[in-house]
């Protein structure tokens, strides 16, 4: 057998060690199966990242544009369950919503939710006109208000559905359009910064063996 024949082989072995977990994504966004993924021990899943689009999640095309990231925190079976990390449009949505004659106005702004999630947001907004400098101020301020008064009362799990479906983007073009005549409001980014410490924590549950009782 040649280096190149036994190289091969080699790989074949070793694929046919590993075993495939469905990954489900969090109850909040419906706890669906999200995709598979190989690995030869469940140990090895643990803290992996998934990244999707809502769509896999919903089948509405009209999803596609939102990328969401999953970390691996728990193993049960052949069952993987995840932790939100990330949301973002895709840079080829946002392109398609800058226009000529408009201003792209970005707030950035580090939150917590009421249980403890620590999380980067960046708003994006697009003017209806082209704004000056200190209306960008204006509208970025009042972003900024409009998201502290919602996070005050919200988990991650609400603030994260919310802003997946649009409800947060349309709660923040309504306050900030009293500012400035606006076009568009969309959550471009969500990326968490620190979780709670039992998020962080992960997990792999061992399958037990049905005892057997002897008569």
């Amino acid at each position: 057998m040649s280096r190149e024949q036994r190289t091969v082989a080699t790989r074949r072995d070793k694929w046919s060690f590993k075993k495939w977990y469905v990954v489900y994504a969090p109850q909040y966004l419906d706890g669906v199966p999200i995709g598979e993924v190989p690995a030869s021990e469940p140990e090895k899943l643990v803290n992996r990242t998934l990244e999707v689009t809502l769509f896999d999640i919903t089948r509405d095309l009209s999803h596609l544009p939102i990328k969401l990231k999953f970390q691996i925190n728990r193993v049960e079976s052949n069952r993987a369950y995840v932790r939100f990390k990330q949301l973002e449009l895709s840079r080829d949505y946002v392109r398609s919503l800058i226009r000529r004659g408009t201003s792209k106005v970005t707030t950035i702004m580090d939150v917590e939710t009421r249980d403890g999630w620590r999380l980067r947001m960046t708003v994006l907004t697009v003017t209806a006109h082209r704004a000056k400098t200190s209306q960008k101020k204006a509208i970025r301020r009042a972003i900024a208000e409009a998201v502290k008064n919602y996070v005050r009362d919200a988990d991650v799990a609400t603030l994260i559905r919310d802003a997946a479906f649009g409800k947060l983007a349309a709660e923040l073009y309504t306050a900030a359009k009293r500012v400035y005549p606006l076009r568009r409001t969309e959550i471009m980014k969500i990326k968490v910064l620190k979780a709670p410490p039992h998020e962080e924590k992960a997990e792999v549950v061992k399958e037990v063996a049905p005892s057997t009782v002897q008569g």
